[in-house]
């Protein structure tokens, strides 16, 4: 997927979320380098090349054998979580000589993304965060915003589940740990899946220079893992300066559906 592979290496690290601005509350235990508010880019720690190769040196989820046979019928959707190929995409490779179409359906992604569903594994957009003393905004370049809420309140009684949940956090010295619950069942990264009884913990991470984002996934759920299903994401914040391209997929633009293959140029 070379159109994601570009993306990963920077290009589009210039994210929508830069041109917020609303005021940031200092939280009193952070460090100045530890601090999430800012703009970030998903990196290729591995050199894999492609967004699908990111996942490929994770641990792949232990599924209890009622999940596994859930799955297999068609009741789950397992695998890496990106939902396979598109509705009526063939996946019989090109005769030699016959350009593939790179992108058919730009940005299409599961339904309910405006509720934050991408940033619950980001990708290759960027992503931004802003910090208050009370909540957390984690905002999309794709779209989607999560409210990470900082006031110490519980989970609610009775909760309508959602693609991104309800989450709260709490300070762990200089990282932050988040509890998400309540999300619409739908797949997990490498082989995993999640129902509305589903917990997951994030552990947000920084560098000492402020640099480097790690991201911790603990999926735990007895009904559907043998064990806490657990792995890590990396990112990096954008340079200061950077700013908005004014940019955005758009499935019914005949540009983004051209071939990555340039066509014969006729005379």
């Amino acid at each position: 997927m070379i159109v994601q592979a570009i993306r990963l290496t920077g290009v589009m690290a210039l994210v929508a979320g830069a041109t917020i601005a609303v005021p940031a509350q200092q939280p009193d235990n952070a460090g100045p380098n530890r601090r999430l508010e800012g703009d970030w880019v998903r990196i290729d720690v591995d050199g894999a090349g492609s967004f699908g190769g990111l996942t490929s040196k994770f641990t792949p989820a232990v599924l209890t054998p009622e999940a596994a046979a859930r799955g297999r019928g068609g009741g789950g959707r397992g695998g890496a979580g990106r939902g396979g190929p598109a509705p009526g995409a063939s996946t019989t490779p090109n005769r030699a000589g016959v350009a593939y179409i790179a992108v058919a359906m730009p940005c299409s992604n599961p339904a309910g993304r405006g509720n934050g569903a991408l940033l619950l594994n980001p990708d290759s957009g960027g992503v931004h965060f802003i910090e208050q003393k009370d909540e957390i905004i984690f905002a999309g370049e794709r779209g989607g915003v999560r409210h990470i809420y900082m006031d110490g309140r519980p989970h609610p009684s009775h909760w309508t589940p959602t693609p991104a949940g309800h989450s709260v956090g709490r300070r762990d010295g200089d990282a932050l740990v988040v509890e998400t619950v309540g999300m619409t069942a739908g797949a997990v990264v490498a082989g995993g899946m999640r129902t509305p009884e589903t917990k997951l913990i994030e552990r947000f991470e920084i560098s000492a220079d402020g640099g480097r984002l790690t991201i911790t996934y603990t999926w735990d759920d007895p009904k559907i893992y043998q064990r806490p299903h657990t792995y890590q994401i990396f990112m990096e914040r954008v340079p200061a300066g950077s700013y908005a391209l004014e940019e955005w997929c758009d499935a019914s633009d005949p540009v983004e559906q051209q071939s990555i293959v340039p066509p014969k140029q006729l005379e």
